[in-house]
């Protein structure tokens, strides 16, 4: 079996996080970036420029599009820069093989299951152009998109490269990343619903010993835009707290 294991680092916003693999180096491990002093004991770097794109599009490049640079692997798995791999690699895709015939895996999200809220959440915590995602959530109600139709950890993703369908999807995945909004979490969704694009939510692993979604401290995290609604965010991340203590 052929695996790769990659992550992207693009311009400042986040130090490099070198234990993204969890030191697991049983097989090829990559990290994309645009900084061409960026070394890593062990660890494959790619330097790739910008290009014109803002780092978050840049970084989506080989993450919805790991065809283009792994055409002899038959498995990938991607992690963001800010999580942190807990479990064997080979285990992961031998427990994905036990699932239902699909070619690309992800864990559902850890708190929505709406492509609406998750849009609310995005333009709420500034992570992208407030307009941006409103034009967005309007359009898909327009075509009469369901609430509730799901939503992916993005953070994590295995795929089976031998499949047309998987390249093919990445591709209109990249395309909507590049003139709609820049998180893909909002953008998969949505193709899925349009497309009909089979893939599987992960069930045969659980999500806290497979991978650590983030080593970062949130609360300290700079957004590229303004934050809205900052009160009822505070209010909110309160009454579930609450709720987990007496829940």
């Amino acid at each position: 079996m052929s695996l790769v294991l990659y992550s992207a680092l693009y311009g400042q916003a986040e130090p490099v996080n070198e234990t993204v693999f969890g030191g697991f180096d049983g097989c090829r491990r990559v990290v994309f970036t645009d900084n061409p002093d960026l070394r890593l004991t062990g660890v494959e770097v790619i330097h790739d420029p910008l290009d014109g794109l803002d780092p978050a599009r840049a970084s989506r490049r080989a993450k919805l599009m790991p065809h283009r640079y792994f055409a002899d692997a038959e498995w990938s798995i991607w992690l963001d820069n800010k999580s942190r791999l807990l479990a064997e690699p080979g285990a992961i895709i031998d427990a994905l093989r036990a699932q239902p015939e699909a070619n690309f895996f992800a864990f559902a999200h850890f708190r929505r299951r709406c492509v609406y809220q998750e849009g609310q959440a995005v333009w709420e915590n500034g992570l992208d152009d407030y307009k941006t995602v409103r034009e967005r959530m309007r359009r898909y109600r327009a075509e009469g998109m369901p609430e509730n139709t799901g939503l992916i950890e993005g953070h994590f993703i295995v795929r089976r490269h031998n499949a047309p369908d998987v390249a093919h999807f990445g591709e209109r995945w990249f395309e909507h990343v590049l003139r709609y909004s820049r998180r893909d979490q909002i953008s998969f969704p949505y193709l899925v619903w349009k497309t009909g694009f089979n893939y599987a939510l992960i069930t045969e692993l659980k999500r806290k010993e497979t991978v650590e979604l983030t080593v970062f401290d949130r609360a300290r995290r700079k957004t590229d835009f303004p934050r809205r609604n900052v009160a009822y965010q505070e209010a909110r991340r309160l009454y579930h707290k609450i709720g987990r203590m007496f829940g």
